[in-house]
C-alpha cells in the first residue's frame, strides 16, 4: 500500500508541478526598440501572490489589448514570437506568467483552477487602460480562457483565439498515460481517481472539475479555434467536439504542426486577419455590407440626431434621397421633385423610414449614393403617378365667394 501511494504521489507531482520554464528578465529583450516599448510590472492577486506582467505598447496609441495566456510549462517567452507581428497591427500586447509558472509565486499549476483569477486580476489593471480585451490562449491558457468567461462572462473581452483546448483534465492525463504506458484503460480510469482524490487534498480540485463543456454555451463572443490532427497531446476530436457546442460566432483552422511545435507566421497572419474582422466598429461593419444584393454599392452613414435635424426636403449634401418599399436610393438633380404633394409624401416616408431604423442599435441609417437604377426610376414614377391620382381623387379646390359689408343699420352695402 505505501509503495502504491508512493506511486500516485509521483503522478500528482508530475500533473501539478510540470517541468517549470526558467529564465532570466534580460531574455525578454530590450525594453524599448524602434517598433515598441516594453513595460514590466507585478500584480498580487487575490492569494496575495505575485505575478510577473509584461505589456508590449507600439507607436501607435491603442485602445485593444490582445492578452496572451501560456500553456503548463510555459511562460511569459512564449508570447515573444508574436510580438511584432500584433504591434504592426497596432494593438497593445500583454503577456503574464501564471502563478505557479514562470518566475511568478507560487509552485502549483491547476489548469484554470486558480489561474482564472489570475487572468482576472490582470484583466482588472489593464481595463483602465483598454476598451476592448482579446484573450490568446495555447493549450492549458486556452481552457483557462474558456473557464474564466463561463465563470466572469466580463464584457471587455471581445473575442478567444483558443489554440488547441482540451475538454476536460481527466480524459487527457490518462490519454498520455494510455500513450506512454501497456496499462489497459480500464485499470487507468481506477488509478485516475485515485489520482484526483489526491489532487484534491494538495490543490482542493478534482480532475473532472476542469470541464470546459459544462457551461461553453453561456459563451456567445466570437471565438478561432486552433487544432492539429497530428497533435500528440490534445487530440482534434476534443477541440472539434468544443467547437461544435460553442454558440458564438466561430471559426476553426487546422495546423500541420503537433501540439508543442513553434505556431508559423501563416497561422499568425489567419488570426490576426480574423481579429482585424472581430474587432471593426459596428459602423464599419455596416459600410462593408451591401444594401441591393444586385449592385456592390459604397454606402454613406448618417447619424440620426443629424438627420432630424435637417431640413425637411430629406436633402443631405446636395443629393435627394428617396425611400421606395423600404429600399434606400439617390437620385440625381435632374429626377428633382419638385410637385408640393409628392414631395410632402417623400417626406412622410423619410421620417417613417427613420423612425423604424432607430431599434439598430447603432443608431445609424444606411444611404447609399450615386446610384441611378432605370428599374427604380420606374418604380418610383409609377408611385408618382399612383399618388398624383389619390390627392386628385379626395381633394377639392377651395372656392371664396364676397359677403356683402355690413352697415351700423343691419343694411348692406352692393358692390
Amino acid at each position: 500500500m505505501k509503495y502504491f501511494q508512493n506511486g500516485i504521489n509521483q503522478i500528482c507531482a508530475q500533473i501539478i508541478r510540470p517541468l517549470r520554464a526558467e529564465y532570466q528578465q534580460y531574455d525578454l529583450g530590450p525594453i524599448q526598440d524602434q517598433t515598441y516599448t516594453r513595460n514590466d510590472f507585478d500584480l498580487v492577486n487575490h492569494c496575495q501572490q505575485r505575478i510577473k506582467v509584461s505589456l508590449f505598447q507600439g507607436n501607435v496609441q491603442s485602445d485593444v489589448c490582445i492578452i496572451y495566456l501560456h500553456s503548463a510549462n510555459g511562460c511569459r517567452l512564449e508570447a515573444l514570437r508574436y510580438v511584432n507581428e500584433i504591434l504592426n497591427q497596432n494593438y497593445m500586447f500583454l503577456t503574464f506568467d501564471f502563478t505557479g509558472s514562470g518566475i511568478s509565486d507560487g509552485n502549483q499549476v491547476t489548469y484554470g483552477y486558480r489561474e482564472i483569477y489570475d487572468l482576472q486580476t490582470v484583466i482588472t489593471h489593464i481595463s483602465q487602460y483598454a476598451k476592448s480585451i482579446v484573450l490568446w490562449g495555447r493549450s492549458m491558457g486556452s481552457v483557462v480562457a474558456l473557464l474564466y468567461m463561463q465563470q466572469f462572462q466580463n464584457v471587455f473581452v471581445k473575442c478567444m483565439v483558443l489554440d488547441s483546448p482540451f475538454i476536460c483534465l481527466q480524459d487527457i492525463v490518462v490519454q498520455m498515460a494510455s500513450k506512454r504506458t501497456k496499462i489497459p484503460n480500464f485499470i487507468l480510469n481506477s488509478l485516475s481517481s485515485y489520482v484526483s482524490d489526491e489532487i484534491k487534498n494538495q490543490c482542493g480540485f478534482t480532475m473532472n472539475e476542469i470541464n470546459c463543456l459544462n457551461n461553453i454555451k453561456l459563451i456567445k463572443i466570437p471565438a478561432f479555434f486552433i487544432t492539429s490532427k497530428i497533435d500528440s497531446i490534445v487530440s482534434h476530436e476534443q477541440t472539434e467536439k468544443l467547437f461544435n457546442h460553442y454558440q458564438g460566432i466561430k471559426t476553426i483552422y487546422y495546423t500541420n504542426q503537433d501540439h508543442n511545435e513553434t505556431r508559423d507566421f501563416t497561422l499568425v497572419d489567419k488570426v490576426m486577419s480574423w481579429l482585424n474582422q472581430q474587432l471593426l466598429s459596428v459602423g464599419q461593419r455596416i459600410k462593408q455590407k451591401i444594401i441591393f444584393k444586385d449592385h456592390p454599392i459604397p454606402i454613406k452613414l448618417i447619424d440620426l440626431n443629424s438627420f432630424n435635424n435637417k431640413e425637411r426636403s430629406s436633402t443631405f449634401d446636395g443629393t435627394n434621397i428617396i425611400i421606395l418599399d423600404n429600399r434606400i436610393m439617390s437620385i440625381s438633380p435632374k429626377q428633382k421633385i419638385t410637385n408640393i404633394q409628392q414631395r410632402f409624401q417623400q417626406v412622410l416616408q423619410t421620417q417613417r423610414s427613420a423612425f423604424i431604423e432607430r431599434s439598430i442599435s447603432t443608431n445609424k441609417m444606411n444611404i447609399s449614393v450615386d446610384v441611378y437604377d432605370t428599374n427604380q426610376v420606374k418604380l418610383m414614377n409609377q408611385n408618382k403617378l399612383k399618388q398624383q391620382n389619390y390627392f386628385n381623387q379626395h381633394t377639392k379646390p377651395i372656392a371664396f365667394t364676397k359677403v356683402p359689408n355690413k352697415t351700423r343699420d343691419s343694411s348692406h352695402h352692393r358692390y
